[in-house]
Parts: structure tokens; sequence; C-alpha cells
């Protein structure tokens, strides 16, 4: 190693030493808190996990320590706060989420795994057979790298050739009744190495899903700092291109994300993890372990899936912001600030710092006073009791309810799909029957929804109907409204 490259190295882990991973390997409880958040965040478990959750399992694993004799210093929701300024786990608020979740930084995740490749092995065989089953996977890798960078087809020929004869001779050897098996120990090993490096795929997500923040912020800064009039990232936004997505980290993913979503590769991934799972050797596996290995598909698809709505929200939310007045704002902020910033540097030689130039500058500030002289507010003072009066159910026009419908955010999938259901088994419905069969969730929204999809697909009837309906605040209403009759050859439209 030359001088320059230890000279290199030498910074490199002077600054991950200050990095989140480090710290939780040097800190005085290191034990204790990998032992929470590895039972908090088990392999085979979710990636997030919600507030309430999280404190309540906490409080377990700490009480089980100490009955062990250790003696936390803190509550759950004080080791949670800690932890997360740390940056050992990440708070969000998922979309549609009633409450805050928690899941391990990248930080955090490399370091558990740094600790639990630390645990020892049972005996001495088990190391041997890990190191010949990583040995194999180097090989196989070695020869795939070789065969693939080979530009002499005489080469590739005859590497192909000795494949063919290998595959031909074991055909024979299996349609003889010879069939060679590896030993159960050495098989469990194997299957051991393949969960080890799906778990380190998994933090690839993470780090791959940090990329994402990290670039949808740097976009924002460099939409902000342009200064030109029209920018060629504002008019890819505009035209609805996935900046993102043509990123390294972007490219990366998307080629995972296509191989995920291969159906026959997938299909053949799940089949042969289930197989695997229920073969003898399994039984040297523990409970976790065959877990982790027969759910494999489901959790690498189920992290994808949140690091490809992650990026998806970060597109979506780039188109809306450049439409913005925010984006507006802040970018006119940005150009003033540069434009005294340039004014400021023109000046320098030319006024001294404590020169008086004839202008006063008045700095913001904000009045401080106690807590006692605020009267908050109390409604009940301004409230008028007023009595509630009997209202006649009377005609709705179409129009009248349509403009209603555009006004409402209603939970229209469901709607659609209870009305295809309906007349899947009924064959014709109009809208007080789906009001009689599914119960309006969302009260007048879920009747209006209903309207508009009658009114739309089915057809008018001369005579009106009675509409009833139990609201969001449990009491029953009613209304007239036309009669239209939706038949069954309406399903296909009713997307």
């Amino acid at each position: 190693m030359s001088e320059a490259s230890t000279v290199a190295q030498f910074q490199d882990l002077k600054r991950s030493r200050e990095a989140a991973g480090w710290k939780l390997l040097g800190a005085d409880t290191a034990p204790l808190i990998c032992t929470c958040l590895l039972g908090l965040f088990p392999a085979t478990g979710s990636r997030q996990v919600s507030a309430a959750a999280l404190h309540a399992k906490l409080d377990l694993l700490l009480e089980s320590l100490r009955a062990a004799g250790v003696e936390p210093s803190q509550p759950a929701q004080g080791y949670a706060a800690d932890w997360v300024a740390n940056g050992w786990l990440r708070r969000d608020f998922p979309q549609g989420a009633q409450e805050e979740h928690y899941s391990l930084t990248v930080a955090a995740g490399s370091a558990l795994r740094v600790v639990e490749g630390w645990r020892p092995s049972v005996t001495d065989t088990t190391g041997s057979l890990r190191m010949e089953s990583r040995l194999a996977s180097v090989r196989s890798l070695m020869r795939q790298l070789d065969q693939l960078t080979d530009d002499n087809p005489q080469a590739r020929l005859a590497s192909l050739y000795a494949e063919k004869a290998a595959i031909e001779y074991r055909i024979q050897e299996t349609e003889a009744g010879r069939m060679v098996s590896i030993d159960e120990d050495r098989a469990a090993e194997w299957a051991r190495e393949i969960i080890g490096q799906a778990d380190q795929l998994q933090g690839d997500f993470d780090r791959v899903r940090d990329q994402f923040e990290v670039i949808h912020l740097d976009l924002r800064k460099r939409l902000l700092q342009h200064e030109g009039s029209r920018r060629e990232l504002v008019e890819q936004l505009l035209d609805g291109i996935d900046i993102i997505r043509e990123t390294d980290a972007g490219r990366a993913f998307q080629a995972f994300w296509n191989l995920l979503m291969d159906a026959s590769e997938v299909t053949i991934f799940e089949e042969t993890a289930h197989a695997l799972a229920n073969r003898s050797f399994a039984a040297k596996l523990s409970f976790d372990e065959r877990l982790a290995l027969e759910t494999l598909k489901a959790r690498l698809l189920a992290q994808a899936t949140d690091v490809h709505e992650v990026r998806g929200r970060f597109v979506s939310g780039l188109h809306a912001y450049v439409r913005s007045r925010e984006y507006a704002q802040q970018r006119r902020i940005m150009q003033l600030v540069s434009q005294a910033h340039r004014a400021a540097t023109a000046l320098i030689g030319h006024v001294r710092a404590n020169e008086e130039i004839g202008f006063n500058f008045d700095r913001t500030s904000a009045a401080v006073r106690s807590l006692s002289q605020w009267s908050l507010h109390d409604p009940a003072v301004s409230a008028v009791a007023t009595r509630i009066e009997d209202h006649v159910p009377e005609l709705a026009s179409p129009e009248e309810l349509r403009l209603m419908v555009l006004r409402a955010e209603v939970d229209m999938r469901a709607i659609k799909t209870n009305v295809r259901e309906y007349l899947g088994a009924m064959g014709h419905a109009s809208t007080g029957d789906f009001l009689k069969a599914y119960p309006a969730t969302q009260g007048l929204g879920t009747v209006l929804g209903y309207l508009q999809l009658t009114i739309r697909h089915g057809k008018a009837e001369k005579d009106s109907e009675l509409l009833q309906w139990v609201g969001m605040d449990g009491e029953l209403r009613a209304a007239w409204a036309p009669r239209y009759t939706v038949t069954k050859e309406c399903i296909d439209a009713i997307k």
C-alpha cells in the first residue's frame, strides 16, 4: 500500500468513526441497544413498526432484561427518542398511516449485521462449512465473469461444450438412479449463506432509499439555485420525465425491480424457496431461518415496493413543487439573496467594513411574553344555540349531484368494487339497491359516488326513488333522487 493510499484510508476510517454505525458498535450500552434493535426488527419481520407497537414491544424487551439483572436507564420512549437522535432509528409518517412509524437506518442495519457475524458458530464444523459455501459462491461468480468477459469465440465454445457434457453426464447418472447429493450439514450452511446474502440485499434497499432522498433534496436545491429563466430540469419535470430514475441509484434499482416483476423468474424463485424450506436438511435450520428462507421473495418484494413508492412520491412531489406557488416564492428569494451577495462582493475593496453608508437596517425581532398573558379562545363563548329544523327531502338534479361529487373526496375504488360485485351477483340494480347492500361509510359522499356511477352507466327511469343511509354521525338520513338502473353488461365499463 502506497503512502498516499495509507493516508487516504486513515482519513476515511477517521470519518467513519464519527458515523452512526460505528458509534453504535462503540457505545457503552451497545449490547443492550443491539439486543433491543434485533428484537424489534428481526430478519423475518416487518421493516417498519408503528410507534405504539414499538414502544409496547420495547417495554417487554426491557422488562425481560430487568428480570435477567440488567437495569435499563430509560423507559422505552426515552430509548426510542435517543436512537432517533443518534441516527439508529428512522421516524416517518407513511402515507395513509394514523401514527408515526419507526424503521432501522442503513447505519444501524449494517452495524447489526456486523454484530450477527461476530456471534460464535455452534461448532467448528459449521465455520468450515460456511467457508466452503462462500468459496463455492466465489468460484461460481469467477466462472461466470470469465465466460462473460472472454471475447475469444473458441474459448467460449469450449466452455459451453464442457458445460453441455457435464449436464449430459448428470442426466445419464440421474436416469440410472445414481444421484449425487450433498450432506445435510453442508446444505444447511448453504441455506444460511443464502439468507445472509438476502439480508445484505435488504440493506442495499435501505441505501437506495436514502440515496433517493438525497437526490430529491439535491434536485430541489438545483431548481432553486438555477438563475436562468427556464431550466432543462424543470422542463423535463413538467413533461413527466422521471428524473430520479435516470440517476445511478435509480437505474440500479430499476434493473432489480424489472427482474422482481418478471412473472416467470418470480415464480421459479418462489417455488425454489418453498421447496428448499421443506427439504430434509431444513430440519437443521432454526425456525427463524426456515421462515426467512420460505418468505424470502415476499420480504424482498415488500421492501422493493416500499422503495418504489418512495421514488414515486418524490417524483410526484417534484412535479407538484415546480408548479406550486412555494417554488416561485423560494426561487424569488434565492434570486434576491444572490443579487445582494453579488452586489456586496462588488463593493469589496471600495467600502470599508466600518464605513458609514447612510443606511439603517432594522433587524427583525419577536416580542417575548409570558404564557400567562395569553387568553385562550373558548368556542363555547361564541356558540349560538339554534333550533334544528326538519328538512323535507327534495328532488335533486343530476347536474347538482355531479358538482357535489367533484367537490368531495370519495373512495371511488371501493364503490366501484361494490358495484361490480353486486351486478355480478344480481344482474341489475339502482342506487337504492347499492345503499341497501353496502353501508355508506363516507355518508353523503358514498351516496353521491353511487349516484355518479348509476347516472353515467345506467338507464334513466320515469320514477324517483327514496335513498336512505346512515350518516357518519350515526343518524339515519333520506333524500329523493332520480332512479337509474345499471345492468350486468356495464361491469367492464366500471373500472
